[in-house]
């Protein structure tokens, strides 16, 4: 029979019985090679094609192989590698393919998620994306490079992020490191850093005046431009 005299416990509360784990470390090994290896293939230093062998890139990170081959698979879920069975792992190389259908799928869903944002805000300043439209345009006016994927992905997730859509804004987000390396391999190809500031302006102006249809309009307008853009520079080549 159950004990009846057992002290009840608050709705919500661990048994007494029950030992919590410690709290972990801010971030594991593998946490920390997969953000080094991935600054290092948006910021380029890391360049398409090239080989990632989990051997040196572990004793360059002083680490076991262990941590370094978690860091690849999920860098190849987010896009930036490929792994094959027998050519072993890569970074990525861009092409008319991988940009269409990426391109695509944001403008099949983050235009409508702007709308969203636009319909549920109403017309209000959105502090947010001006932040990273500032911080944006400030490196675009300096003509820094580094950062600026980075803070135009930001941009584009404060406005998507507000639409109150938590499906549609984890599938967005899947696509945002993969987004800010093909933009970043494009940009090195064929800089359009100030045509797209301007776009984001646009696109900003109406989200905060509250006009939806403009704001989905313009979206859907930037992403194929960007897709069109980069299709280009990629086949043109440097």
């Amino acid at each position: 029979m159950p004990n009846m005299d057992a002290t009840p416990q608050a709705p919500g509360s661990p048994p007494a019985s029950v030992v919590l784990p410690p709290l972990r470390q801010p971030a594991s090994r593998t946490d920390r090679v997969r953000d080094a290896l991935r600054q290092a293939i948006l910021e380029g230093a890391l360049q398409p094609g090239r080989p990632l062998v989990e051997r040196e890139i572990a004793e360059m990170y002083g680490v076991s192989k262990t941590p370094v081959r978690e860091a690849l698979k999920q860098l190849q879920s987010s896009g930036l590698v490929v792994i094959n069975a027998y050519q072993g792992v890569s970074v990525r190389s861009p092409d008319d393919m991988l940009v269409h259908e990426l391109y695509t799928a944001r403008a099949t869903t983050e235009p409508a998620a702007v709308r969203m944002t636009a319909e549920r805000l109403g017309a209000t300043r959105h502090e947010g994306a001006r932040k990273a439209f500032a911080e944006a345009a400030s490196l675009v006016g300096a003509g820094e490079t580094h950062g600026l994927g980075a803070a135009n992905r930001r941009f584009h997730r404060e406005l998507y992020t507000a639409c109150g859509n938590t499906f549609l804004c984890n599938f967005l987000d899947q696509l945002q490191d993969l987004t800010a390396f093909v933009a970043g391999l494009g940009w090195r190809l064929r800089a359009t850093f100030e045509q797209e500031a301007s776009e984001h302006a646009a696109i900003l102006e109406a989200v905060e005046q509250g006009d939806a249809e403009l704001a989905e309009r313009l979206t859907r307008r930037h992403i194929r431009k960007a897709e069109n853009t980069l299709a280009g520079a990629l086949t043109d080549g440097p």
